[in-house]
């Protein structure tokens, strides 16, 4: 080929090249434009927002203008489940989310400015938080909340719900156990603020429920938050607000019907039937010996889940310890009758201090001038009667 003919084909083919990136460049804006009419740029202005808000925020300061202006907190509890109420430490283990609002005054933005971005979701450690603790705590306070993200809205409200499991002191009171109910309490404020700086008030009267799993062995009869203002002996101008959760619990009592009741009195029946034996069965103090000991396993069972107190006994306890000292004293009859009874033949007198007691002291006053003293007369038979002497 000559070079004539080889310098058109050269700009034939660099024009054709140009013609083709050029219609590349033309279709990647056309799906940039798309992408921008179907709100992908969404995650460039939440970004330039976050940017923006956090541009010269101090996580460390009140998000008031105003010093004296207090951060009100709206706190709200959403009950999840009753994890276990340990009778013996006397613990209180609950799973919730603890809903926490406030308004953050340098959190305020126009949506118009951001794209119309109005539902902003940040870190929760870059933003101020309130210090709400659990006054009555049982666990370790170094745990904290799980680090859940924080949603605000343009006019700065705030909302946080981490979701934690709690463990608080609750009394328990097994008076009446296994027919029992118990009242706890979880204490809600903040640790070192006072009212008039955070002032904690509570979103509903009631605990949210919707989520709430139902516990096997506790039946939940109510769940309220109630409102307190204390004022401490170190500061009293100084309002310290809380919110109080009440649970009121009341325990399921077919497990303990099937396993601790009816078998109390199967035995309580068994006890009776003690004094039912006639003394030639040879079973009685058998019988009355193996009672006593199912008593005393059932006693070993019921004081390992009661709590180590002395405020409040159970009155089942009470009525199984009733009737072991009756079972120990039926014991000792059986052994008192028997012995009598084998004692006939050997024609063994009476003690005189027996019959002082049987003849004398357990008679009526007025009955005594009837008689005589007694004295003994024996018999054909193996017995030994009394009789009264003219």
């Amino acid at each position: 080929m000559s070079r004539r003919g080889l310098i058109p084909s050269v700009v034939y083919v660099c024009v054709w090249a140009t013609s083709l990136l050029a219609s590349t460049l033309v279709a990647d804006e056309a799906l940039l434009l798309a992408g921008r009419e179907n709100g992908s740029s969404s995650p460039s202005h939440e970004k330039r927002l976050m940017d923006w808000l956090l541009r010269h925020y101090d996580a460390s300061v009140r998000p008031v203008k105003n010093s004296s202006d207090p951060v009100i907190i709206r706190l709200g509890i959403t009950l999840t489940q009753i994890f276990d109420l340990d009778e013996k430490n006397q613990v209180l283990t609950t799973i919730v989310w603890l809903d926490q609002e406030w308004i953050d005054e340098y959190l305020v933005w126009d949506p118009l400015e951001f794209g119309n971005f109005t539902n902003l979701r940040l870190p929760c450690h870059k933003i101020w938080l309130p210090d709400i603790v659990l006054y009555n705590n049982a666990d370790d306070y170094t745990r904290g909340y799980y680090q859940t993200r924080a949603m605000i809205d343009p006019q700065g409200r705030v909302f946080w719900p981490p979701p934690t499991k709690f463990r608080s002191t609750c009394p328990v009171d097994v008076t009446y156990f296994p027919f029992d109910d118990q009242v706890c309490t979880m204490k809600f404020g903040s640790w070192i603020y006072d009212g008039l700086q955070v002032d904690i008030q509570n979103r509903t009267s009631e605990v949210d429920l919707v989520n709430y799993v139902p516990n096997g062995e506790w039946e939940l009869l109510e769940a309220r938050m109630i409102r307190n203002e204390v004022f401490y002996p170190c500061c009293p101008d100084q309002p310290f607000p809380d919110i109080t959760v009440l649970l009121r619990i009341r325990r399921k009592t077919l497990y303990y019907m099937y396993n601790v009741v009816l078998p109390c009195i199967m035995m309580s029946v068994l006890t009776l039937l003690v004094f039912c034996l006639p003394p030639d069965s040879g079973e009685k103090i058998a019988l009355g010996v193996t009672v006593l000991l199912a008593f005393s396993v059932f006693m070993l069972a019921i004081a390992e889940k009661m709590p180590e107190t002395s405020e409040s006994i159970p009155l089942l306890g009470i009525y199984l310890t009733a009737v072991m000292a009756i079972t120990s004293i039926s014991v000792v009859m059986t052994v008192i009758v028997l012995n009598f009874h084998y004692r006939g033949p050997s024609r063994k007198e009476v003690p005189s201090w027996l019959r002082q007691l049987v003849l004398e002291r357990s008679r009526p006053a007025s009955a005594r001038g009837w008689f005589s003293r007694p004295r003994r007369k024996t018999v054909g038979d193996n017995h030994v009667h009394f009789y009264e002497t003219p």
